[in-house]
């Protein structure tokens, strides 16, 4: 009983310690601009007056990523990211965020621990960005049309309503072509939307206006442009002025010439050019993106559309996000008024996914009477391998053991070498041959042994095992060491005990 009455004891005063540290955020998600900054609010109270500094720890959790951490008065940060050490040192571990990216977007924890109490919290961060809204006539194989661009850029999140007025009415949807918001490499959206205007409806004082409404905007954003007759008047009097003079030549010269003269018609449109599909390297467990660049086409309504083949399929299929693959289009206006885009497509890399798959990129637009495409190669996936080694004893011989694990292609230069006068000889053969396993995931697993057959001698002896691999920028080197019957590996830190491993 009186055992059960101290653990009592003991329970009630781990509550009071563990209710002594709290951690406050705020409840509702903070918001910041792209390009500014921002501060996440974390702060954090004890029941005593007096803080001891080391037993103090504060860190920002993105994700994965530590951004930040604060301990015993020193700061490391790994981002951009900052935090005030005097504020965190009375209760304050507010973080901020400077130059703020799309990318930042997301859950943020604010951990604090003190005398090996822990308490977490978490804090939602909302990245937006503020259009900028840009306006341009164009003409048109027509005589009697143009072309107005609207073109909304740099603005997150995607949702975005542009809206065209004549007059302070709204314009009819028959006469607006408005493309799909397309993803740039920041993060951010554009959207094009074109009003067809015809000159010969122009009226005077006629004015058009591109609204472009947004959550970072208070008011929407308005450009106009001012539409007059007398650009009709004088297309009129210039296709006049053309008839006539052709006339005379007909008369004058030949009616050929005329003849030339009169149906010779530069089409306005410009067909686009596609560059090869870049492809990086493609590492096993990691992302990729496929880039494939389209130049010098217009009009700006471009359509593009990303198929793949399959591992041992024979036809493409279009790509979707269920494939977990994503598009998008990035589209900047050159000087010369074409547009140039870059298509990407980012993809998963895995062995089973991606090795020798095939991808095409194939684009639509006005000026095509088809499709163009390019298609890659054969995909070609690399999966670097984790190196361990140990050593076991079989039927009382005593071997060096390598396990290359997660490796592809399978294969490897693998090489034993031993200490014989000051240096490294490399040992002509190994236990046999290597023993390889498959991987659920398509990788490989490689063995490889060599035989210590003075292992109970006592004078140290040094091995290494080197791999070689078209994944490795450079080989992976494992060195051991025997010294009286004991193996050690050899680290930057020193050393430690090889493990052992049971007959196998």
């Amino acid at each position: 009983m009186k055992m059960d009455f101290w653990i009592f004891i003991l329970f009630l005063l781990q509550l009071q310690t563990c209710a002594a540290l709290e951690v406050t955020v705020p409840s509702n998600p903070e918001t910041g601009m792209a390009r500014s900054s921002v501060l996440l609010p974390c702060i954090f109270s004890l029941d005593f007056q007096q803080m001891e500094p080391k037993s103090l720890s504060v860190r920002w959790i993105f994700g994965n990523k530590v951004l930040l951490m604060f301990t015993d008065r020193e700061l490391t940060s790994y981002g951009r990211a900052r935090l005030n050490k005097e504020a965190a040192m009375n209760g304050n571990a507010t973080l901020l965020l400077y130059d703020l990216k799309v990318e930042d977007e997301g859950m943020y924890t604010c951990s604090v621990e003190y005398n090996g109490e822990l308490r977490q919290k978490d804090v939602v961060l909302r990245v937006q960005a503020s259009p900028s809204v840009d306006v341009a006539s164009y003409p048109t194989t027509s005589d009697d049309e143009i072309h107005l661009d609207c073109l909304v850029k740099g603005f997150y999140p995607k949702e975005v309503k542009v809206t065209w007025y004549r007059n302070g009415k709204v314009v009819n949807k028959s006469d607006v072509i408005t493309g799909e918001p397309r993803r740039e490499g920041n993060g951010t959206y554009d959207i094009n939307s074109t009003l067809l205007v015809i000159l010969s409806k122009v009226e005077k004082d006629d004015k058009a206006e591109c609204q472009v409404e947004h959550v970072t905007l208070g008011t929407p954003i308005k450009e106009h442009f001012i539409l007059t007759p007398i650009d009709l008047k004088r297309n009129s009097t210039t296709l006049i002025a053309v008839s006539v003079v052709s006339v005379f030549l007909v008369m004058a010269v030949c009616r050929g010439v005329y003849r030339a003269f009169c149906i010779r018609r530069k089409s306005l449109q410009k067909s686009p050019r596609m560059g090869k599909i870049e492809v990086p390297r493609l590492v096993h467990g990691t992302q990729a993106q496929l880039n494939c660049t389209i130049s010098g086409y217009f009009p700006a309504n471009l359509k593009v559309i990303w198929l793949w083949m399959k591992p041992g399929a024979t036809e493409y299929l279009p790509v979707s996000s269920s494939d977990n693959k994503i598009g998008t289009v990035s589209m900047r206006r050159q000087d010369d008024k074409t547009y140039t885009s870059t298509a990407s497509l980012s993809i998963n890399v895995s062995v089973l996914g991606e090795h020798s798959a095939r991808y095409m990129c194939q684009i639509q637009h006005p000026s095509l009477e088809s499709p163009l495409q390019e298609q890659t190669r054969k995909l070609s996936v690399i999966a670097s391998p984790v190196v361990n080694v140990m050593h076991e004893t079989r039927k009382k011989k005593t071997y060096l053991k390598a396990v290359i694990e997660g490796i592809f292609p399978k294969t490897a230069s693998i090489t034993w070498s031993r200490t014989r006068y000051n240096c490294f000889i490399n040992y002509l053969q190994t236990d046999g041959k290597n023993k390889e396993s498959e991987n659920a995931d398509g990788t490989f697993n490689i063995i490889c042994r060599c035989r210590d057959k003075q292992s109970q001698a006592k004078k140290p002896k040094s091995f290494k095992v080197t791999v070689n691999h078209e994944s490795l920028a450079s080989p992976i080197v494992r060195t051991i060491l025997r010294e009286e019957g004991v193996y050690y590996l050899l680290t930057e830190n020193g050393r430690e005990i090889l493990p052992a491993t049971s007959d196998v």
